[in-house]
This record gives structure tokens, C-alpha cells and sequence, in this order.
């Protein structure tokens, strides 16, 4: 092929490319604005309808002036706070054995007050944190719960509240350093049972409203 061939022929195909590449853009930027004026004319839904009203709202009377329980009740609930941690943390469900009276309440709730999930009894509630500790040993997950700025508030003999602030951290294999899960609310209610204090309701609040998959 001559100099002169081959310089039209080079010319031409630099042509054919630029014609296919602008009519392709000006096919892009026409689809893109019928879909802009589309989504204009169209009435706005405004999201996803909102879930249930989460059960145990954040706003507590008590917080103002809270009743302190004696020290041998108090000692006993901050252990049985750090023993479902540590369930949690080792995803061990023979340690959840003896936190939990019968008819528990769990609740996970997001930062808009909207309810995402629930359990009504002990059973429920060990049968959905087992599954979450078989999901997160079949990924080789680690958790780890860091707990502070315990409340407690006595109601009465059998019966005392509490708040706790949360952060969940999740190591990984493939990471350095564990990276932040989410940071949330502990709201619960104990009540004590032949002698043992144990969780009557648990409300976990998390500070994001677009909550994903949290159980942990």
C-alpha cells in the first residue's frame, strides 16, 4: 500500500470513529433526558413506605434523674450485659444460656425510630442470634463489642432499666486493622427471676437510618 493509501485510508477511519462515537453520545444523552423528563412528569413516591414504630422509643423520663440500684443488683446486671457481649463477640450460643426470662422481647430498631426486626420470646431470639453466629464463623468474621456509658434505673424490687452506648467493630482475614460496623443505643429492661436477673427487653437502636444487616 502506497503513502498516499494509506494516509486516506488512516483519515477515513479516524472519520467512521468519530461519526460512531458522537452518534453514540448523542443516543446516550437522549436516552438520559427522556429518562430525566420521564422521572419529572412522574409523581414522586417519596421512598419506601416507612416500617413499624420501634417498640421502646429513645426518649426515656428516667434519663433525667435515674434511681440508682443497690450495688449487688448493679454488679449483677453490668455482668449480664458483659456476658451477652461476650456471647456475641466468641458467637458461642451455649453462652446466651440463663440471659434471657421466657417471653424476651428483642427489638432492632434504626436511627428514624422505624422498627426492622423482632423477636417475642427466648426461643425466637436463640434460634436468630445462632444463625447470625454461623454466618459470621462461616465468613471468619470476629466481632467485637465495646460498651460504655452504662444507665441503670430501678423500677422496683424485680425490675430495672438501663442504657448503654455501643460500638461494634468486625475484623475480617483479609484486613490489618478491624474496621467500625456500626455504633448504636442498648436500651433494655431486666427483671429478676427466682433470684437471678436476667433480660426481659432489648431494644437496639442504631445511630444509621439505612440499617442493613445487624445483629451483632
Amino acid at each position: 500500500m502506497s503513502d498516499t493509501y494509506r494516509t486516506l485510508f488512516t483519515h477515513r477511519a479516524r472519520m467512521v470513529a468519530s461519526v460512531i462515537g458522537f452518534s453514540f453520545c448523542l443516543a446516550f444523552a437522549g436516552a438520559a433526558i427522556a429518562q430525566t423528563k420521564a422521572a419529572g412528569s412522574a409523581p414522586s413516591t417519596g421512598g419506601p413506605a416507612p416500617g413499624p414504630a420501634c417498640d421502646n422509643h429513645p426518649q426515656s423520663d428516667w434519663l433525667i434523674n435515674p434511681s440508682d440500684p443497690g450495688p449487688v443488683d448493679a454488679r449483677a446486671i453490668f455482668k449480664l450485659i458483659h456476658r451477652y457481649n461476650w456471647a456475641l463477640d466468641d458467637h458461642d450460643f451455649g453462652q446466651l444460656d440463663g440471659l434471657f426470662t421466657d417471653d424476651v422481647f428483642y427489638e432492632l430498631c434504626n436511627a428514624a425510630g422505624e422498627q426492622i426486626l423482632k423477636r417475642t420470646d427466648k426461643d425466637t431470639l436463640e434460634i436468630y442470634l445462632n444463625g447470625v453466629f454461623n454466618e459470621l464463623t462461616a465468613q471468619d468474621t470476629q466481632t467485637r463489642h465495646i460498651e460504655s456509658n452504662i444507665l441503670l434505673n430501678s423500677v422496683d424490687t424485680n425490675t430495672i432499666q438501663g442504657k448503654t452506648s455501643l460500638a461494634v467493630t468486625l475484623q475480617h482475614p483479609d484486613i490489618e486493622t478491624p474496621v467500625l460496623d456500626y455504633t448504636a443505643a442498648f436500651r433494655t429492661v431486666f427483671k429478676r427471676e427466682g433470684g437471678v436477673w436476667k433480660f426481659s427487653r432489648i431494644t437496639l437502636i442504631t445511630d444509621g437510618r439505612k440499617i442493613q444487616f445487624r445483629a451483632r
